[in-house]
């Protein structure tokens, strides 16, 4: 189920994306169990695009309070997320929040890697907000029993937020090793961590260097397909994104409900279209919007990068 997932989101986010680029570490780390610790800038995009777009089958930490539907919690089990709990959700909570964090030691023990947004809350800016604890205390007692796991920055860059086609980079900081952050007594370690912490995932911000495109030559190319994409696509789209608009309230997580309906309906508009295809005459030929609605939608996602 997760590989067939992740291979479907991987090519969703190819469409809906402008551009994803990936800048791995020069020295990459041996083979195993990592924690990856990434700041949160684009809310459930975030984690789709870090576990699509990196080498790591993963595990993610993910807000607790999508789990409360016992049908949620049965599927985001399923896609190996553990829930994370505030402070302001109550101190019952957080006892849950300490088996969650158990939980991803248990996980790292057995080999498999960990992801998690160390800054707590999604905020839609680029500034890296105030850390919390987190992996500091998952590193601790990994450490602690002999566990050497890496801790690797991930640094996410939008060029944009709530439009159509962000560019978005991925960058890896430098590794945080054991024998970088001593264990003494247990504050002190948790807030040398998180200041190494900081500082490696400030070092891995930058803004992508963008690629010089001949941008006559390729709007002419691409304006006929492009031309198609929004003849096919613009009621569909607008009208889910004119829904995602009004739920949720919060205008954060509006790139992940827009994303995710997006995702879901695609196939039914196909369907739409190859009805209406059919309708027309058509015939057999109707089936071919399968495959040239998708280019089209590439395609103008091309004509796009030209001009931002």
């Amino acid at each position: 189920m997760y590989r067939a997932l992740r291979a479907c989101i991987h090519l969703a986010l190819r469409l809906y994306c402008g551009r994803i680029t990936v800048e791995l570490q020069p020295h990459s780390p041996p083979a195993g169990p990592v924690l990856l610790a990434s700041n949160h800038p684009n809310s459930f995009l975030d984690a789709l695009i870090i576990a699509t777009h990196l080498p790591w089958r993963l595990c993610f930490m993910a807000r607790g309070d999508a789990f409360r539907k016992p049908w949620a919690a049965r599927l985001l089990g399923a896609l190996y997320m553990i829930p994370v709990y505030r402070m302001s959700e109550g101190r019952a909570e957080l006892r849950r929040t300490e088996r969650s964090l158990a939980t991803a030691f248990h996980l790292l023990e057995g080999g498999r890697s960990v992801l998690m947004f160390p800054e707590g809350i999604s905020r839609t800016t680029m500034e890296l907000q105030p850390l919390g604890k987190g992996a500091a205390r998952i590193a601790l007692r990994a450490w602690r029993v002999g566990l050497h796991v890496p801790v690797l920055p991930v640094r996410l860059h939008y060029s944009s937020f709530h439009r159509p086609f962000p560019k978005v980079h991925v960058r890896m900081g430098t590794a945080i090793l054991p024998a970088d952050v001593p264990i003494t007594d247990d504050a002190a370690f948790l807030n040398n961590f998180n200041a190494l912490l900081k500082e490696r995932l400030m070092d891995a911000d930058a803004t992508p260097v963008e690629r010089q495109d001949r941008q006559g030559l390729v709007r002419t190319v691409l304006a006929a397909p492009s031309l198609g994409a929004l003849v096919l696509h613009a009621p569909w789209y607008y009208g889910i994104r004119a829904l995602a608009a009004r739920w949720p309230k919060d205008p954060l997580f509006f790139d992940s409900v827009l994303f995710a309906w997006l995702l879901l309906t695609y196939p039914l508009w196909l369907l739409v279209l190859t009805g209406m295809g059919l309708l027309l005459g058509l015939g057999a030929w109707s089936a071919l919007v399968w495959l040239l609605a998708p280019l089209c939608v590439l395609a103008l996602k091309a004509a796009h990068a030209t001009r931002w």
